[in-house]
């Protein structure tokens, strides 16, 4: 079943009433689960703190079901992408002095070969670290296309900005990390 009749079905049975037995729900959190924890996750150098963002991710999603709309082709992963990282950033904002880490436990790409493991691990590091230096504007735009792998267009729609303005920020982003490695 496609995410728009999952999305129908799932709203049929809230405005039915049937929300405690909302088996369409149930199936979009089951299929979204690890895209919303990873999300969380890049937020939150504590997994505990991930799994919270998680689960007050998924209480917005079950509220907003109602009212979210998609193409009859289209995707819930940039709305459930909006969700989780606007949650994250508000339990961040509430904490604020505390900065937040990428961990070398944040979850990238396998590198090539185990001889290069201990030289990588150290550039991931690097890596990581820079990204937590970026501005939070630069670091979401990095973790949702970089990390997450979101499109252009799934970002502006989830950060509710033009699609220029993403270009911008990546690019800009992105000069800054350079900067920052290579200085």
């Amino acid at each position: 079943m496609n995410d728009a009749t999952l999305l129908a079905k799932a709203q049929e049975e809230l405005n039915l009433g049937q929300a405690a037995n909302s088996q369409a729900f149930e199936e979009i959190l089951r299929r979204y689960e690890r895209l919303i924890y990873h999300v969380s996750r890049r937020y939150f150098q504590n997994a505990e703190d991930a799994m919270d963002a998680s689960q007050e991710a998924a209480i917005k999603i079950y509220n907003g079901l109602t009212r979210v709309t998609i193409k009859e082709d289209g995707s819930l992963k940039a709305w459930i992408c909006t969700i989780t990282a606007r949650v994250c950033l508000d339990v961040l904002r509430k904490r604020r002095p505390q900065t937040v880490e990428l961990t070398e436990l944040t979850p990238v790409a396998p590198l090539p070969s185990a001889e290069n493991s201990a030289e990588g691990n150290e550039r991931v590091k690097e890596i990581l670290m820079a990204i937590n230096k970026l501005p939070d504007d630069h670091r979401m735009v990095i973790i949702l296309r970089d990390m997450q792998g979101l499109s252009y267009d799934e970002i502006a729609e989830t950060l509710k900005i033009t699609v220029g303005t993403v270009k911008s920020r990546i690019s800009r982003a992105r000069a800054g990390l350079k900067k920052m490695m290579f200085d």
